[in-house]
């Protein structure tokens, strides 16, 4: 039998650290309770795994039902073209669950597989069982969640999300993104010389407002911000018309190698460029505006 006494702080750091048993598996071994173990980390100094540390771990060995997948856990770590892209589409599209698990779901199976791409994720496209046509994304990570809470992204954020600080050089792809998950491109019948219309909408007037400052900084001009009464409170919205919509396509999709974006909405602008007839789109009734 493996006596505790044997268990030196080399020992400890090979078998804990190195090898990634569990402190569960040094007790067994040493015939002691895990808190015997967990008393000698403590003692020796060595850090133990968080909780989602441990999981991952146990899922690598397959002590778990739990399959593990590979991810990028530094992808919002640092500024990237891609990484404000796949945070602007979370923070609309996406959450964080209480348990730590962050969720993009959207009906473009072709995008999440980008996005996936780009994170350097093995996690599963999963379709809707409830919505046809409907896909999820899902993938849970203490750093990345850590990371997300620190640009905003928060359990039950749509109506109280900020806008995160992020750097102007990457503004266009972040709000590509916001675009891509709130936004829209749509036709004016009562203008059919100049139909393009552009749209922004959120269920947070601090981060709508500052998303017009963003867009301000970046050449556009300031909109009217107009509110909405919905089953779940307010929405905020504001709207472009033809030439300024000419204006946000050329910024949002200056830097756009990578593939991120919504083919729909971008055909969508080129359509409006080259026809005189709109599709139409009814803004609503109700809308108040924001002073």
């Amino acid at each position: 039998m493996v006596r505790l006494s044997s268990l030196t702080r080399d020992k400890l750091i090979e078998l804990y650290i190195n090898n990634k048993e569990s402190l569960g598996d040094i007790a067994r071994s040493h015939s002691v309770s895990r808190i015997a173990i967990y008393k000698k980390l403590k003692k020796y100094g060595i850090k133990q795994r968080s909780k989602s540390e441990a999981r991952i771990e146990a899922q690598k060995q397959g002590k778990l039902p739990q399959q593990f997948f590979d991810i990028n856990e530094n992808f919002f770590s640092s500024w990237s073209p891609e990484m404000a892209y796949v945070l602007g589409l979370v923070i609309t599209d996406g959450g964080i669950s209480n348990t730590g698990q962050v969720s993009l779901s959207m009906n473009d199976r072709e995008l999440l597989e980008k996005v996936k791409k780009v994170m350097g994720s093995a996690h599963k496209i999963i379709p809707s069982k409830h919505q046809k046509g409907f896909y999820y994304y899902h993938f849970s990570r203490e750093k990345l969640v850590k990371n997300l809470e620190k640009l905003c992204v928060v359990p039950r954020k749509s109506l109280i999300v900020k806008f995160p600080e992020v750097p102007e050089a990457y503004l266009p792809d972040f709000i590509r993104g916001i675009f891509d998950g709130d936004g829209s491109v749509f036709f004016d019948k009562r203008r059919p010389k100049f139909p393009l219309r552009s749209k922004f909408v959120s269920g947070s007037e601090v981060f709508i407002e500052g998303l017009q400052r963003a867009l301000e900084n970046l050449g556009m001009p300031k909109r009217t911000i107009y509110k909405q009464k919905t089953k779940n409170g307010w929405s905020y919205m504001f709207i472009y018309d033809h030439k300024d919509s000419v204006k946000l396509f050329n910024i949002l999709y200056k830097n756009t190698q990578n593939g991120l974006f919504l083919d729909r909405k971008y055909r969508r602008f080129l359509w409006g460029f080259n026809t005189s007839l709109g599709g139409g789109n009814k803004v609503g009734e109700g809308i108040r505006r924001v002073v």
